[in-house]
Order: C-alpha cells, then sequence, then structure tokens
C-alpha cells in the first residue's frame, strides 16, 4: 500500500510498529539468519510487515506448520510496513537477511539485485509447487536473473467511501462500469458544500506515486518498464495540476490534513469524517471496516471517459527465501505451506489478500462471512475490468515513492510550484534509479 515515512515536519507518518521487532528478534551483528540445533531441530526467522490482525493470523498458521513438521521451529517478528523496511535495509546493509521474508513489490528488484534473495527457481517441483497459483502473481516475482519471490496474496484497487454521508447529500452509490473521474468530482462539489466544507469528497491523492501510476495507466500507458522510469515531468506536472485543481475546488483535504496521510488507519481522513472517499488498495480497505462499521463501502476505482480504469490484480504482498539461509529446504516449505496449503488458507482468509492458489481459494470462499465476504466479493464483482499488472519497478523505487510524497507536500505548503516540484521529483528520480 502507498506509505510515507516520518520527516521534520510531521510526526504521524510512521505506520505503527508490531509487538515483536525484526531487530529484537535477531540482532544486526548476529544476523537473521536461522539455525540448526544441538537436537536436530531446524529453526528458521520469518519476518514480516503488518498490522496485529496479519500477526496473528500468520502466527497461527506458522503454529499449525510447526505441528505438522515437527523437526522445524519458526521464530517470526513483524513490524509496519516503513519501520519494516527500514530495518531490513540495515539487515542487509550488514550482509543478512532472515530465512523467510515478506516482499514487496516495490523493493524486490533491489533486494534481488543487490544478492539478498534466493532464486526461487531452484525450489519450484521441489519444496515449492505452483500449479495452481495465478499466473500473473507469478510473473510479479519474476526477474530476468530469475524467480525471486512468489505470491502471497492476491488484491486491486478500490475507492473506499462513507455511504451515510453520500446517500445524506442525496448520491447515488458508484457504480461497476459507470463511474469517473467526472462523476467523483461532481459527487466531491456536492458533499463539500452540504457539509459547508466540514468534510470533503475526497482524500487528496495527490501525495502518493501509486495514485499517479493510475492515471498513467489510464492513458494506456505505465510508470516504468523492464528498461527503467517511463513517465515523463509533463505526466508528473499534468497529475498535480489535476490534484491542486480540486484542492483549488475545495473538494479535497488540506495540505495540513494530507501531509499527515500514510495510508494507516490512524491518519485517514476518511476514518476521522474529514473526507468521504479515499482511493486505496482492496487490501489495506479491509482495516476500515472494523472503526467505521456501517459508514464504509467499497466503490469500483474512477475511470476516464473511455471507461479505463488502469486496475489490475495486485500481488505487491511476496514472500522470498534471503540468499543466505542456512535451511533454503526447510525455508521453501514453508512457502508453500503458506502459500498452498488449505487449512492455512483458511487461517489467513484475506489477511494479504485473496489467496494466489485457486485451489486454496475456492475452499476460503465457501466459508467467508463479514469483512472477509465483502473484499472477496469486490475483488470478484472486478474481474472483467482488471488488465495485465506492470512489470517489477525498478532498483530504488522505494526512495522514488518517499521522494514523491515529500516533494508534493512541498508544493501543497507552497514551498514550490507544481513545474517546480515535477522538475524536482524527475531530477531526483534520475539520480535514484540510475
Amino acid at each position: 500500500m502507498p506509505t510515507r515515512t516520518r520527516d521534520s515536519r510531521v510526526r504521524g507518518r510512521t505506520l505503527a510498529t508490531g509487538a515483536v521487532s525484526l531487530l529484537a528478534a535477531c540482532g544486526v551483528l548476529a544476523g537473521c539468519g536461522g539455525s540448526g540445533s544441538g537436537d536436530g531441530t531446524v529453526s528458521l526467522d520469518f519476518t514480516w510487515y503488518g498490522n496485529d490482525s496479519r500477526a496473528e493470523a500468520t502466527q497461527e498458521a506458522v503454529d499449525l506448520f510447526e505441528e505438522r513438521n515437527p523437526g522445524i521451529t519458526v521464530n517470526t517478528s513483524f513490524s509496519g510496513f516503513d519501520a519494516y523496511f527500514e530495518k531490513l535495509s540495515t539487515q542487509v546493509a550488514g550482509g543478512n537477511v532472515p530465512d523467510v521474508v515478506q516482499m514487496d513489490a516495490g523493493y524486490l528488484r533491489e533486494y534481488a539485485e543487490r544478492g539478498m534473495l534466493r532464486d526461487l527457481d531452484e525450489h519450484v517441483g521441489t519444496e515449492i509447487d505452483i500449479e495452481s497459483v495465478d499466473p500473473a502473481g507469478l510473473r510479479s516475482g519474476e526477474l530476468p536473473a530469475g524467480r525471486f519471490a512468489v505470491p502471497l496474496g492476491r488484491s486491486t484497487q478500490t475507492m473506499a467511501y462513507n455511504p451515510t454521508i453520500w446517500a445524506e447529500a442525496g448520491l447515488d452509490a458508484p457504480e461497476v462500469g459507470d463511474f469517473t473521474w467526472d462523476d467523483l468530482i461532481e459527487a466531491s462539489e456536492i458533499i463539500s458544500d452540504s457539509t459547508d466544507g466540514e468534510v470533503v469528497g475526497l482524500t487528496d491523492p495527490g501525495w502518493a506515486v501509486d495514485w499517479f501510476q493510475f492515471f498513467i495507466r489510464q492513458q494506456g500507458r505505465e510508470l516504468y518498464t523492464e528498461e527503467g522510469i517511463a513517465f515523463t515531468e509533463e505526466d508528473v506536472a499534468d497529475y498535480w495540476n489535476f490534484t491542486q485543481g480540486l484542492r483549488d475546488a475545495g473538494v479535497v483535504t488540506s495540505a495540513e490534513v494530507t501531509s499527515q496521510v500514510n495510508g494507516s488507519v490512524d491518519t485517514s481522513p476518511l476514518v476521522s469524517g474529514r473526507s468521504a472517499a479515499e482511493l486505496s488498495y482492496l487490501g489495506s480497505s479491509a482495516s476500515l471496516f472494523p472503526t467505521m462499521g456501517e459508514d464504509v463501502a467499497l466503490a469500483p476505482w474512477p475511470s476516464n471517459e473511455e471507461g479505463e480504469t488502469g486496475i489490475y490484480a495486485s500481488t505487491s504482498i511476496q514472500i522470498a527465501i534471503g540468499s543466505r539461509s542456512e535451511h533454503p529446504e526447510e525455508a521453501a516449505r514453508l512457502i508453500d505451506f503458506l502459500m498452498n496449503d488449505v487449512e492455512a488458507g483458511q487461517i489467513l482468509r484475506t489477511v494479504r489478500g485473496t489467496p494466489p492458489n485457486s485451489e486454496v481459494r475456492a475452499a476460503v470462499a465457501e466459508d467467508l462471512d463479514g469483512v472477509d465476504k465483502i473484499l472477496f466479493d469486490f475483488e470478484e464483482s472486478m474481474a472483467d475490468e482488471l488488465s495485465d499488472a506492470p512489470s517489477a519497478p525498478p532498483q530504488g523505487w522505494g526512495s522514488v515513492k518517499r521522494t514523491f510524497t515529500r516533494v508534493y507536500d512541498s508544493i501543497n505548503f507552497g514551498e514550490l510550484t507544481v513545474d517546480e516540484g515535477a522538475a524536482l521529483l524527475m531530477n531526483e528520480t534520475e539520480q535514484l534509479i540510475s
């Protein structure tokens, strides 16, 4: 999901860390790789990012794996997205990566090309079965040098909105295949006017390069290809002029509110009642329901006038093996279990999106209820709208995401014009990606 990191001006940007941190589980100098014990038991270190709900379900699935594999002990740790990759970066600097590591598509190429991840093709057909796994999801873990990750979940993109506020403003719910950006802007104007500006129609989407991606994809293009960056300074300026136009019209969140947004529930203007809608990944939107209850619903992504949304089946949450793992076969067995075991899938449900394995997906679908069913049904309703997923981002993309947010904040606070910001972003992007 889109996230932002802490800077000197804003304190609300870093996602909360889990109860057990990566560094607490394995010291930087000692390294994170698992080991063998004197009694023949293999010890694996497994770390991931996410919230407490994901941690609880993952730990339960790991417990089941240990029960099925009495010779393997799995030491687990987790933290929030930003803290996770900050710590992982520290580990990599010391030449160490945990045995089994949750990976995000935005960082895959960087870690793989630095030699920190193992080529999983060495285990496909033996410890890891990919026969029933979504082909698009598998492609997301493939690079020219090999297969460095496999998917743990499948998701797509959505617009989460407050149906109560929409109804009070006299608006109908958005419909799949019939909801454009013009429709959203008109609805946002009505909401902002009907609440005298106390609630704006939309959380400003200009802060996240993830949402810029769909601005480009709706034009039939990509942000990046295997050759590198594919967008231009003019593209960035067009996008930010568009979002600044929404700000000038009073239909998106203020600079002060937007600068606090980091993709978490705690900083969501939709949750706090400051906006009536915001763009989201389907998996991330799950965390809105426990807080908002009936005041949140899912809508299709707004399209352009030609009906193009640019959305795709996202498998950004992946799982990989550290290149220095002393027990790669056992690590691969854990990965196979989390991805392919039906009982594990019934435990994990939708904490990382819907299961990427079609057989597990069918089994899980039979017993879904509540939020899990809402997410599953929404993804099914989007099936005909999905386009091909982009290739893995270039090395350095995680830094580009942070730069995109920082520059947009500077524009919002009047420190840069849109044109100055677009030029600065491209200059820094070229340095980060080169």
